[in-house]
């Protein structure tokens, strides 16, 4: 049996393994699919995704790409996700084709945003029954220094939501205030939930995810319910944790 939690520790930067987890998990599903089904992050860990996907060996035409949150901004500024894709990857690479991707739409307020992605996850995914959850082949999960996760911080109500997929949220603590978010009901869905944390500020924090399990973090609470989860770390977010304790089966 393949184990359901692992810590990976990658030396200096996370770089190369992140991209090697996607390039595995997505070659993996489409040879057993026709489709794979991804979402993605911002922050640092889109500027890795944007650095290296054009690297990778696989049929982008049988990627469907997805945000597992996004600011309600313009796809100019420099907090939108979907821009920063856009930008450092799609101008400079012609084998990503820019229909894989399923963007926020940006010009709706909140509300309307994140029940418009919500349904277009659902269409996208072939269903046509509200209680059916989506199943996404991949999650890449970015962990913000108090241990927010997409745009779920700590005790915040939307760490409650049982019903919604995708979220509005107009008071984010961290700016730009507006976002949309993929929910832990969906995110626990997910076949591989992969973390990526890089550098030593992200020591502490990760020690308390991966070794407390301090369900007051956000990130924590990220636990696939028959997925796989996954930790890529550098040496130095690392360096807290001894051993890896989320291996086993």
């Amino acid at each position: 049996m393949a184990c359901k939690k692992a810590l990976y520790r990658t030396g200096d930067a996370i770089c190369d393994e992140v991209l090697g987890l996607l390039e595995k998990y997505a070659n993996e599903t489409l040879a057993k699919r026709d489709k794979f089904r991804v979402g993605l992050s911002g922050g640092s860990l889109a500027d890795i995704l944007c650095e290296g996907m054009a690297d990778l060996r696989s049929d982008f035409s049988k990627w469907q790409i997805f945000f597992c949150d996004e600011r309600i901004v313009p796809v100019a500024d420099k907090e939108s996700t979907w821009g920063i894709f856009k930008r450092q990857l799609l101008t400079t690479c012609d084998i990503v084709p820019e229909s894989a991707f399923f963007p926020v739409n940006c010009a709706l307020d909140v509300e309307a945003a994140a029940t418009d992605y919500e349904q277009t996850i659902r269409r996208t995914f072939g269903l046509s029954s509200p209680e059916e959850v989506p199943s996404f082949d991949l999650l890449i999960l970015g962990i913000g220094p108090d241990g927010h996760t997409v745009s779920l911080f700590p005790e915040h109500p939307l760490l409650q939501e049982k019903a919604r997929l995708i979220a509005p949220i107009a008071d984010s603590p961290k700016p730009p205030p507006k976002r949309v978010t993929m929910t832990l009901p969906l995110i626990n869905n997910a076949k591989v939930c992969l973390f990526g944390a890089q550098g030593g500020g992200k020591a502490e924090i990760l020690k308390r995810i991966v070794v407390d399990r301090d369900r007051s973090l956000p990130a924590t609470l990220v636990d696939p319910v028959k997925g796989q989860l996954i930790f890529v770390a550098c040496d130095a977010a690392a360096a807290l944790i001894e051993g890896d304790p989320l291996r086993g089966c």
